[in-house]
């Protein structure tokens, strides 16, 4: 090829040619060509970012789009990345711009390699690695977080306190079905449990199952309705399908389905979740009944029309039959969510689950009682998906259930050592502002070195 022939000299001004027109690319894409003094990124970001290499110069672009007010896209982009990698980059980016402010610690560079050592918002440690190629794009770009060092409890406490949150954390241990607490904090606070409300509905199936008013083979029948709140396990299912009991409880539990969730409370009949609440000794049973379905809360959350002030207001002074009165609202309508409000927490008007760290426990001790005789089939659903990577010579057994709603972020664990002593672990963070799922994973560091804590016999 002609290309061959070419000089090494003239070869390297045409990369730098190629550079130079790529940096001025990102300056009119991002509407900021000079026209003054530079910006001062130390005191915007933290440190001072060197442009003048490209690795540099898309290390500094990072950060100007992670901590724009723009939402991050494929356009913008194609000027940062290599065609092969913008779709990735664009969904790494999208994380940390929820999570912005995005502050730089320090930085290292290397050759056609920057890597920036950040903090997000909520304090979370994370590293931007990104490399470089000829012509300068980015054709490599991972974010990695940084696990926080926990060496005592106060650790846990130090680090949540830094997110902004507010917070519970326990780690019982259960003996004959009660919970004695070893560490923890805040666990009588009642706060927003995300999809760990769903422990209470598989509860109200074991009891019906132990009665006989249920069979895990029992069939449910799938609807357009029903498929309107997201089904993560039986999303390909058309209306009028049907599934199992067992089924339906394995994915509530497994993929947090919320299908399946209002599936198995419409089959359970009213008052039927209301009833476990008071069995698992929920401490104020009154103030989630009647407990919503998915369908219900979504509704007042994130539905169209906003009804999340009138649900307030009724939370604050109707008690349950006002309460009731707006439930009965969501039902009159097909869920229809507002795209406005997809990301916008709803907790602050009420519109959430609540529970204690003693109720998460108390919860999960009902549970492993109820899963006896015909019930006994609730610790496989409990533990087909733990969540969490353990050293399985230390925890013989780990049963689990999470959630994740907009500013709410909880995680839960009965879990059984290898002398057979039962522990709960839970974590429950509440923000009034949205987190990406890099939150949920620096959250889960902190857990796994917590169980790490637990004197294992």
């Amino acid at each position: 090829m002609s290309v061959a022939t070419h000089s090494a000299s003239r070869g390297r001004r045409r990369a730098a040619g190629s550079w130079v027109a790529v940096a001025l690319v990102i300056s009119l894409a991002c509407g900021c060509a000079p026209a003054g003094p530079p910006p001062a990124d130390a005191a915007t970001y933290g440190v001072h970012i060197d442009m003048n290499t490209p690795q540099g110069l898309h290390a500094k672009q990072t950060l100007d789009m992670v901590n724009s007010d723009w939402p991050i896209g494929p356009i913008g982009v194609h000027t940062l990345a290599v065609p092969a990698q913008v779709d990735n980059v664009v969904a790494a980016l999208d994380r940390l711009w929820w999570d912005r402010p995005i502050t730089v610690t320090s930085i290292d560079v290397g050759a056609g390699e920057a890597t920036l050592h950040t903090l997000t918002s909520y304090g979370a440690a994370q590293d931007i690695a990104l490399r470089t190629k000829d012509g300068g794009l980015v054709d490599r770009f991972k974010v990695t977080i940084q696990p926080p060092p926990i060496h005592e409890w106060a650790d846990i406490d130090a680090e949540l306190t830094k997110s902004g949150a507010r917070y519970s954390y326990q780690v019982s241990k259960v003996i004959d079905g009660k919970c004695t607490t070893l560490a923890g904090s805040n666990l009588d606070q009642s706060l927003p449990l995300a999809s760990i409300f769903k422990l209470y509905v598989l509860l109200a199936v074991a009891d019906a199952v132990n009665v006989g008013t249920l069979s895990w083979t029992d069939q449910l029948t799938i609807t357009a309705e029903d498929k309107a709140v997201g089904s993560a396990g039986f999303d390909h299912l058309p209306p009028g399908s049907r599934v199992s009991v067992h089924d339906a409880a394995q994915q509530m539990i497994s993929a947090s389905d919320n299908m399946a969730t209002d599936l198995l409370i419409a089959r359970l009949g009213p008052g039927a979740v209301d009833r476990a609440l008071v069995a698992a000794g929920h401490h104020d049973p009154a103030s989630m009944t009647p407990f919503p379905t998915a369908h219900e809360l979504f509704a007042i959350g994130w539905g169209d029309p906003d009804i999340r002030e009138q649900w307030q207001k009724a939370v604050e002074h109707g008690g349950s039959q006002g309460r009731a009165r707006i439930l009965e609202l969501t039902n009159k309508n097909p869920y229809d969510p507002d795209p406005y409000r997809t990301h916008t927490p709803a907790s602050g008007f009420g519109a959430e689950w609540y529970g204690s760290a003693a109720d998460i426990c108390r919860v999960h001790a009902a549970l492993q009682t109820a899963a006896v005789g015909p019930a006994a089939p609730v610790r496989d659903i409990l533990s087909a998906t733990p969540g969490i990577d353990l050293n399985q010579s230390n925890w013989r057994y780990i049963g689990a259930k999470g959630g994740n709603l907009p500013g709410d972020l909880t995680f839960s664990w009965y879990a059984e050592d290898r002398t057979g002593q039962a522990w709960v672990v839970s974590f429950q963070l509440n923000w009034q502002k949205y987190r990406s799922l890099a939150a949920a994973e620096w959250l889960l560091s902190i857990a796994k070195q917590a169980f790490g804590l637990i004197p294992v016999g």
